[in-house]
């Protein structure tokens, strides 16, 4: 089942670095782990970024051979649930 995280993508710029927001969609197997990621709260604030005041998690996806860290928004027990609340509740096909 796939499942929509918003993610934080950061962009460097030689001295400057931006921030933005995109949204991906994620099959819920292929999930390796979630976990909060209070450390770029602090590098956001030092950087006067945009979302510094949001919370973070790091999800890490299986690619196959390789594992990606993905920095989505909200707390580790929040991004769970929707997980959770996805593979068990019936949906329609089309939904």
């Amino acid at each position: 089942m796939l499942i929509k995280l918003k993610t934080l993508i950061l962009e460097s710029e030689g001295q400057k670095r931006n921030a933005r927001m995109e949204s991906i969609y994620v099959n819920s197997s292929n999930i390796v782990s979630v976990s909060d990621y209070p450390a770029i709260e602090g590098f956001l604030l030092k950087e006067n970024i945009q979302f510094s005041g949001d919370k973070f998690s790091l999800v890490k996806v299986s690619l196959g051979q390789k594992v990606e860290d993905v920095i989505a928004f909200g707390t580790s027990a929040t991004i769970y649930s929707e997980i959770t609340q996805q593979t068990t509740s019936k949906r329609l096909l089309n939904d």
